[in-house]
């Protein structure tokens, strides 16, 4: 459990560099999303099917919708599963915690997957702010 938390760390931290460096994407302010949210999702053990029929089930039902809502989600911009496991992450732009929330309630694996949502700070922001700490902090001699 503690190798797949650190594995997803590390895929998680992979898709926010690339999603809030990308010179290709504009940043979730200029597209008028206020904010970007790192998502994480794994499945649960009411994802576990029992039987074939249930995993069919599960799958058309659930699981491929889910996947294919996500993919056409323009507002995700970057994002993927974790190869052999039951498990993402996304980053997506919204405006609010709320939008968020209610983007993931609407998918229809939401019941079989677990959620953990945090909010980012772009690093043009954090190094703007570091530089005010380091102004502030030379001023003090």
């Amino acid at each position: 459990m503690q190798e797949s938390r650190r594995f997803t760390g590390i895929m998680a931290l992979m898709i926010i560099t690339v999603a809030l460096i990308s010179p290709i994407s504009m940043s979730a302010a200029a597209q008028g999303e206020g904010m970007l949210y790192l998502v994480e999702f794994k499945a649960n053990e009411a994802g576990a099917p029992m039987t074939r029929d249930q995993a069919v089930a599960l799958l058309e039902g659930l699981i491929v919708p889910s996947l294919d809502t996500l993919a056409k989600n323009a507002k995700i911009h970057a994002g993927g599963l974790l190869v052999g496991a039951r498990a993402g992450v996304f980053i997506v732009g919204a405006k609010s915690h709320d939008e968020v929330s209610e983007l993931v309630r609407a998918l229809p694996a939401w019941g079989v997957w677990e959620w953990e949502v945090t909010p980012l700070e772009s690093f043009a922001h954090r190094a703007a702010l570091e530089t005010k700490m380091i102004q502030g902090l030379r001023a003090q001699k």
